[in-house]
């Protein structure tokens, strides 16, 4: 017999007949809008959400795909009792990720762990499908969403990464999407528009050595609102030999499965088990999640069977304290209305009724690359370092020869200041760069205009 607590929950279970979860490996595909003036000039609007980029100087027309520029809600997983600690390390969290081992506690909205951070929530509980479609738990299930708090989303999840319980026959497949169709029932009757049916899988399933298809675990007829991804890096799931591997290679086939069936996602688990290069690869994975179009990412923080996928590093813990800051200030920016779930569809750049305003060229200076050439191996990189005279949204792309964008980090809301940003020659699809000449722009806008700048990067062959 096994103890399965993979997934963040314990429970007895068969011996296992599927391996564990690894990097998905496939393409991430990405809508583009081709833009053909012959000059560079970024308007980013916080509240549309929309990046317009036109080229300057460029033989070849720019591509880009339309930026959502509303960010995600970054937090981490709590207990109870460990909700102080974590708020320490990360200041106060705008989405945290709860675990019930069984049902919901009576007072999971007043007094529990649910609700005790007043904030949006990825919760998820446990009952078996028969004891759900029986409606033995229909009572606690109501007086669950009934007394659920509005204001703010909350992303509940039934018997999240069932998997290798279905696998391994504790329950069907057809039972297990019967129950999802009962509790959502039992959701709706409670007329609360900030309670989100969440579908949580693991990231392993959009492997083809998984022998899964994701799709076959997807209610039907709308009873899914929002797809939640575990996504880990390699070896992080099982604690062997793991490695910062980039995040368009494990998250990006989560986003495209997500887009392809029109659904809106987020990340419920993420985490890196080991404290070497972690700090620097926090950062990557946070600059990936802010242009990612997801609605929320949770790192999980460990747990006794997990502690080395806690983040005991204080250089890490620094890294996420900054960006659950910047996704916080986000919020408070927008009237305190955390992102929604949406119809996941590429947005189409409206051509403005005027042009945009011209800031100074001068707020965006001293661009440089360090090293200005390197190979791509996913070893070492290079830093992309500038400085902003005023407070900006921020893109920084890498173009082909072609003019194609092959990389895009985004940088919402960022401070006046010196700006750095990693880049690994990886693209947004999560393949390596080939060797050969890149430009790099970097776009600034705020209210008052924008501002770009541009330099040469050459990558080698391994």
């Amino acid at each position: 017999m096994e103890r399965k607590t993979h997934g963040r929950h314990s429970e007895v279970l068969a011996p296992r007949r599927t391996p564990r979860r690894t990097p998905a490996g496939s393409r991430r595909p990405a809508a583009k809008v081709l833009f053909t003036a012959m000059a560079v000039l970024a308007a980013v609007s916080v509240l549309a959400g929309v990046l317009f980029v036109a080229g300057r100087d460029h033989a070849q027309p720019v591509r880009i795909a339309a930026a959502n520029s509303s960010m995600p809600l970054f937090g981490s997983s709590v207990g109870f009792e460990g909700l102080a600690q974590t708020t320490a390390q990360f200041g106060q969290m705008p989405i945290v990720r709860v675990y019930y081992p069984g049902l919901p506690a009576a007072n999971a909205w007043d007094g529990g762990v649910a609700g005790a951070n007043h904030s949006a929530v990825i919760v998820s509980f446990k009952a078996l499908p028969t004891d759900i479609l029986s409606g033995a738990d229909d009572a606690t299930l109501t007086h669950f969403f009934d007394t659920a708090p509005t204001g703010h989303p909350i992303y509940y999840s039934y018997y999240h990464e069932p998997e290798d319980n279905i696998a391994d026959g504790q329950f069907t497949l057809a039972d297990y999407k019967a129950a999802w169709a009962r509790v959502v029932a039992l959701a709706d009757a409670a007329r609360n528009p900030d309670l989100h049916s969440t579908l949580i899988l693991m990231s392993w399933d959009l492997v083809k050595a998984s022998g899964r298809d994701w799709k076959s675990y997807l209610p039907g007829g709308g009873i899914i609102s929002t797809l939640g991804w575990d996504a880990y890096p390699v070896g992080s799931a099982t604690n062997v030999n793991p490695q910062p591997t980039e995040p368009a290679d494990f998250m990006g086939p989560c986003i495209a499965a997500s887009e392809s069936v029109g659904l809106p996602y987020g990340f419920a688990e993420f985490g890196l088990s080991t404290t070497t290069g972690r700090a620097a690869w926090m950062t990557e994975v946070g600059n990936y999640l802010m242009s990612s179009g997801a609605l929320f990412a949770t790192v999980f923080n460990g747990v006794a069977e997990y502690p080395t996928l806690q983040l005991t590093d204080q250089a890490s813990q620094d890294v996420w304290k900054g960006f659950v800051a910047e996704s916080a200030q986000a919020q408070s920016n927008l009237g305190s209305s955390p992102p929604t779930p949406a119809p996941s569809s590429p947005v189409a750049a409206p051509t403005p009724a005027s042009p945009a305003p011209t800031a100074d060229a001068g707020w965006l200076t001293g661009l440089t690359l360090s090293p200005v050439q390197f190979a791509g191996t996913g070893n070492n990189h290079t830093t992309i370092s500038f400085r902003i005279g005023q407070a900006a949204d921020v893109t920084v792309l890498v173009l082909a020869a072609d003019g194609t964008v092959v990389r895009q980090i985004a940088k919402p809301a960022h401070a006046a200041g010196q700006v750095a940003v990693p880049y690994y020659g990886f693209a947004d699809v999560g393949a390596r760069l080939p060797a050969g000449s890149y430009r790099v722009l970097v776009v600034a806008s705020n209210a008052s205009g924008s501002a770009s700048a541009e330099t040469t990067l050459t990558l080698s062959a391994p």
